[in-house]
């Protein structure tokens, strides 16, 4: 059954950029989609990104984060299942599919082509699950 996000997500995911918008969208549209999701940030402020850093979910003060700038260059979606998880075994196979469909998405030429895509998962320090962001080529 594909997902559709709920007027709360999508209002922050509109704050991406439109690579962002797409792949997400199309992410969870995807009737392979593991889960539902929910997007949890997407344009952060300086006062809503230094308390990210204050909380320690962040560790870049503003307007260092990707999520600083309008529209944001990042990304934090959740699995929902049944609520939002924590639960990495659900953040696994979605970023496959997410990291699935982004290579759908710029083989048929549906990106502006500008960006690498990067998961905050595959780091090796501060893992985040949630995050995703465009980097420059």
């Amino acid at each position: 059954m594909p997902y559709a996000f709920s007027s709360r997500s999508l209002s922050k995911l509109n704050s991406c950029h439109s690579d962002l918008i797409l792949l997400m969208t199309e992410a969870l549209a995807d009737p392979e989609c593991p889960s539902d999701m929910s997007v949890l940030e997407g344009f952060r402020d300086e006062e809503r990104q230094n308390q990210m850093v204050e909380d320690g979910k962040s560790q870049l003060p503003w307007p260092r984060s990707r999520h600083n700038s309008f529209p944001s260059m990042a990304v934090d979606v959740a699995p929902y299942v049944g609520g939002i998880s924590w639960d990495w075994t659900y953040y696994y196979p979605l970023a496959d599919h997410i990291k699935t469909v982004w290579q759908r998405l710029q083989m048929d030429g549906q990106t502006t082509g500008q960006y690498d895509l990067e998961w905050g998962g595959d780091w090796t320090s501060f893992k985040d699950g949630p995050h995703w962001q465009l980097n420059g080529k």
